[in-house]
């Protein structure tokens, strides 16, 4: 199983994290990019994300 790609974008926006969470959002970011069957996360996923967990 190959480790999933990381737009420089999502990285950069990852990197702004606070670091005590930090290992939390990039599991649940490639996790549901893997339901997606996605092979790169993107800052259009972690939108995506971040815009589900608001309404949930």
């Amino acid at each position: 199983m190959s480790e999933l790609r990381w737009s420089p974008e999502a990285e950069a926006r990852l990197a702004k994290v606070p670091f005590f969470v930090r290992f939390f959002v990039k599991r649940r970011a490639e996790a549901a990019a893997k339901e997606r069957g996605l092979t790169e996360v993107t800052s259009a996923l972690l939108d995506e994300i971040k815009s589900s967990e608001h309404r949930g």
